[in-house]
């Protein structure tokens, strides 16, 4: 039997993340584990992330924007992430729970731990058979593994992306309030100026 998991390996030599990704695809091609989808990834030191070109390998007629790592990538990256401050690598602690099963720590936040600022790491999703395999094969180049179950991370994702929507329709709701009450006030500046001309009249 096989868990299906989200890993995020940290390395401090880009190198060794391609070296690490290219065992993993030989791994995937032994049947050792299954790869449904992995990538590296990057983390300039403004905190932004980037799948860099020829950095990835899917399984079937996937692509990465359209699997879980794609997704995941793009909220941690995105304003998603900003919102809650994975993009520079730190969860913002208290502004949103986005915990499940009283985990200590979001799945989201650590993976986003594991792609440090100026660093390189792995993510995959995959279907293991023995977590052995991915830990030998990573450790062998100076990698250290992250795994949660990906059912996990997607319900993360979709609690991020739900607390996203509330903080956007808040945001709106403020700007919109904002606007009324700057037309109410020229208004009353416009009517009082009217008023001093026809006083002066």
């Amino acid at each position: 039997m096989s868990e299906h998991n989200v890993i995020a390996v940290s390395f401090h030599d880009r190198s060794n993340a391609y070296q690490a990704l290219s065992e993993l695809k030989g791994a995937a091609l032994e049947g050792r584990v299954d790869v449904l989808a992995a990538s590296i990834v990057t983390r300039d030191e403004q905190g932004r992330l980037d799948a860099p070109e020829g950095g990835d390998t899917l399984g079937g007629a996937a692509t990465l924007g359209g699997s879980l790592i794609g997704l995941m990538i793009g909220v941690i990256g995105g304003p998603i992430g900003m919102l809650f401050g994975w993009t520079g690598g730190l969860l913002v602690g208290g502004a949103f729970d986005i915990r499940r099963a009283g985990d200590s720590e979001s799945a989201l936040g650590e993976i986003s731990r594991y792609i440090p600022l100026g660093g390189t790491a792995v993510v995959a999703e995959v279907n293991e058979y023995a977590a052995e395999v991915v830990d030998r094969l990573m450790a062998e180049q100076g990698g250290t593994v992250y795994r949660r179950p990906a059912d996990v991370v997607l319900a993360e994702l979709e609690a991020a992306e739900d607390a996203y929507g509330k903080a956007q329709k808040e945001a709106d709701r403020v700007a919109r309030e904002e606007r009324k009450a700057e037309r109410r006030q020229n208004a009353e500046e416009r009517m009082a100026a009217l008023k001093e001309k026809l006083d002066a009249a």
